[in-house]
């Protein structure tokens, strides 16, 4: 200290104090940890480190008490052993779900608010299927064997199984303009919901029928050609004509009574 401290020898005896305090406030094992300062005088032993000033700040500050800091200690343990624990479920889910890749098992890897591509079938050739990957759609609801997923321009629902599904991007996805664009440009198949009305239109010698569809609004309500119509809902056609009460809708419909349709050409 007299070479550290460049302090001539004649005045070690200065030092003594100093050093026999810090050796009477040093827990030491032969005590138990404690003090010799906390056995003799039964005191807690203080710390000179117990006020210090730090160069960004006004006055004194504080060094925490022992107990503060066994808390602090106990919350940083707590801390790091949840980080871990993290970390080693991670590892774990990433190890069954290679198992499942390796069995060839459909891993979903999705849930609710999260978008995903939705797989049609658009023709059959001989014994296989040909997909088309179509969406995205965003998922609304997981159900115990499929999704519910909703259509983002038409804004209708409906149940896919899991294994026609796959991710495409997660819940913080930003559907712009032209992503909607993309998905209008895909082609939407849409459902009748009623048949409201009926005109003739000279330019095609036909009635057209107003079709309301489901998912859409009223605006996008469209006239349809009766011919046209009745090729994929004959029923519905057959029994708004029933009701409609026109004579010459009659007529006209029971002329074109023999144009075959879609379900009639596949049973």
């Amino acid at each position: 200290m007299l070479l550290t401290f460049k302090i001539s020898y004649k005045d070690w005896v200065y030092l003594i104090p100093m050093i026999q305090a810090n050796l009477n406030h040093t827990p030491v094992p032969s005590l138990g940890n404690r003090a010799p300062v906390e056995l003799v005088t039964g005191l807690q032993c203080p710390t000179p480190l117990k006020e210090f000033r730090l160069p960004d700040k006004d006055g004194f500050q504080e060094v925490p008490a022992s107990s503060q800091i066994n808390n602090y200690l106990d919350k940083l343990r707590a801390s790091l052993h949840a980080m871990h624990r993290n970390v080693e479920d991670r590892r774990l889910k990433q190890r069954l779900l290679n198992k499942k890749r390796e069995r060839g098992e459909n891993l979903v890897n999705f849930t609710v608010g999260d978008y995903v591509l939705r797989s049609r079938v658009d023709a059959k050739h001989g014994n296989k299927l040909q997909v088309t990957w179509i969406g995205p759609y965003r998922v609304v609801r997981a159900d115990a064997h499929s999704f519910r997923v909703q259509h983002l321009v038409a804004g209708d629902e409906l149940g896919v199984h899991a294994s026609r599904l796959k991710m495409y991007a997660d819940s913080s996805l930003n559907v712009t303009d032209e992503l909607l664009e993309h998905v209008s440009a895909q082609g939407i198949l849409l459902a009748v919901d009623e048949l409201l009305e009926h005109r003739w239109n000279n330019d095609i010698h036909d009635y057209e029928i107003r079709v309301s569809w489901k998912g859409l609004q009223q605006i996008e309500d469209s006239y349809e050609p009766l011919r046209s119509v009745a090729k994929e809902i004959r029923v519905l056609v057959d029994n708004y004509v029933a009701k409609a009460n026109d004579d010459e809708l009659t007529n006209h419909w029971n002329d074109v009574q023999d144009v075959p349709s879609v379900t009639d050409s596949t049973q």
